[in-house]
């Protein structure tokens, strides 16, 4: 068995989730910790046994013996610390969204590029392409019962915030600093699932869009807030394929977070995260007859989704798998976001 010394850069909420489960896996040893704030890195150094800890990240990259990094930060700050940790020579685990903007993107694609012996795994495969659920409907669709999927329905709105899920957020709710709002938050699990489960074979060829961020006077909670409460776009795909795709956050409405799918021999209702329904309902016919299937995902032992990441990191540091969310995959589904938000 091989150890892998990580270094963690950023240690807000999610680096602390990635931390927790890191722990739980002998090949992972956490060296080195950083953030911006003093009293977060050092309270997240001692919770978790870290020896060093830095407010400077290039201390990290410096240390010849850290194999990889977590990158952890807002995204406005990933395009610089994705460069450094490479050149640098270390693996990453990226966090979503990848970028703020399609210049970062850009610097994002081209630093991979430059450093193709180095594996980089995006974190938007979390909630999606690494659960049971995602497994069982993916291979529903490969075996050719819903036939040709022609449309993919999805709608989730409701009337609370980011900022009120994690009030620490602050630069989560300024455009230039998280690309957006549940677009950029949650619509890159969206994507990954749903044309995860089509191989990302489509190719977008058009997309019309609708977006408002004047619903909810947020100055109780920010000083400052621009990214989009509520939008939905009309997209179509060069397989012929058409998607209807709404999310809000702030909105005055609310609605369960579900995805239906429509084959030319069947079609699918589920709702995808793995904390909700595992309950998937298939829709047939059978002689001439429709018919209604419900099928429950048996989710025993099934590992926490940070959990399932964390590990399917370490199996890549370890070549027994490739990356289920290469940066390149990414891109593509964030400059559909870029587009939805634009």
């Amino acid at each position: 068995m091989t150890q892998y010394n990580l270094g963690i850069i950023g240690a807000g909420m999610y680096g602390k989730i990635l931390m927790r489960n890191f722990r739980q896996d002998e090949r992972a040893k956490i060296t080195w910790v950083n953030s911006q704030s003093e009293g977060t890195t050092k309270s997240a150094a001692e919770e978790f046994g870290v020896s060093k800890w830095t407010l400077d990240y290039r201390e990290i990259l410096a240390d010849p013996d850290v194999d990889a990094v977590v990158i952890a930060t807002p995204p406005f700050v990933h395009a610089e610390q994705l460069e450094a940790s490479l050149t640098a020579g270390k693996h990453v685990l990226l966090e979503k969204p990848i970028a703020e903007s399609r210049e970062s993107l850009k610097r994002i694609l081209q630093a991979v590029e430059h450093a193709s012996d180095r594996i980089v795994l995006e974190a938007s495969c979390r909630h999606t392409r690494l659960t049971r659920k995602f497994q069982f409907i993916k291979e529903m669709i490969d075996s050719g019962k819903l036939g040709e999927i022609y449309h993919i329905h999805h709608n989730s709105l409701g009337r609370g915030t980011f900022i009120e899920y994690n009030p620490n957020g602050a630069w989560a709710m300024n455009k230039k600093l998280s690309a957006g709002g549940p677009f950029a938050d949650i619509g890159v699990y969206d994507l990954s699932f749903h044309l995860g489960l089509l191989n990302d074979v489509p190719q977008l060829k058009s997309l019309h869009s609708f977006k408002r961020n004047d619903l909810r006077d947020m100055s109780k909670w920010v000083d400052f807030s621009d990214v989009e409460q509520h939008g939905a776009a009309w997209m179509e795909f060069d397989t012929g394929l058409t998607y209807y795709y709404e999310r809000g956050a702030g909105v005055h409405a609310e609605t369960p977070n579900e995805t239906r799918m429509y084959g030319t021999k069947g079609g699918l209702r589920f709702s995808f995260f793995s904390w909700e329904s595992n309950e998937v309902e298939f829709f047939y016919n059978e002689n001439a007859e429709p018919r209604k299937e419900t099928f429950s995902i048996d989710m025993t032992n099934a590992p926490d989704d940070s959990l399932a990441i964390t590990t399917h990191f370490l199996d890549c540091l370890d070549r027994k798998v490739e990356p289920l969310m290469p940066v390149q995959r990414a891109a593509k589904h964030m400059e559909i976001l870029f587009k939805i938000l634009d």
